[in-house]
């Protein structure tokens, strides 16, 4: 009976993996033709000195952390070296640059956390940070852009403090 438990359980986990694989395909864009997404929401035309966008922002400018209003978090939860810190962290998740992600990681993260570079997203908030276990969770909110469909979604950075007494980035979810 067991083994019937494990075996049909391995195969519910493999084809939930496999279907959360999906389709990845990407196409070479070449930037002098005129780029449009699947999005019902989002148009985008380029052409010889004019540029249209529908729905959204335009997304191929350069992505950063800037488009969260740092100055106005007046967070308890959160002082500046957290603060620049989970700065330093979004720009490199929005950037793509491994490096510059792993060094805003404590020392034991490793590269568990390296798929958060896979898809294009854009940070927009940080939420209400909120204390447990001696930790400070800080929710940060945005869009998730890959695959041509733009969809919500929000991670949350765990903050602990190490022997000397500095908040490292232990966790993200």
């Amino acid at each position: 009976m067991n083994k019937l438990t494990l075996g049909i359980a391995t195969l519910l986990l493999s084809s939930t993996f496999l279907g959360a694989c999906g389709n990845q395909e990407q196409e070479p864009t070449d930037p002098n033709t005129p780029a449009t997404t699947s999005s019902s929401n989002t148009a985008e035309t380029n052409s010889a000195g004019s540029e249209t966008t529908t729905g959204t922002e335009n997304n191929s400018g350069p992505i950063s952390s800037n488009n969260i209003k740092w100055e106005e978090i007046k967070d308890p939860l959160i002082d500046e070296a957290m603060k620049a810190k989970l700065k330093a962290s979004i720009d490199a998740i929005v950037k793509k640059d491994v490096d510059a992600f792993h060094q805003t990681l404590g020392p034991t993260v490793g590269t568990a956390h390296d798929y958060l570079l896979d898809n294009p997203v854009k940070i927009t908030d940080v939420g209400e940070a909120h204390e447990e276990d001696g930790r400070v969770l800080v929710p940060i909110i945005g869009e998730n852009q890959g695959n041509g469909n733009v969809s919500e979604m929000a991670y949350t950075f765990y903050f602990e403090k190490d022997k000397s007494g500095e908040w490292q980035i232990i966790s993200i979810d």
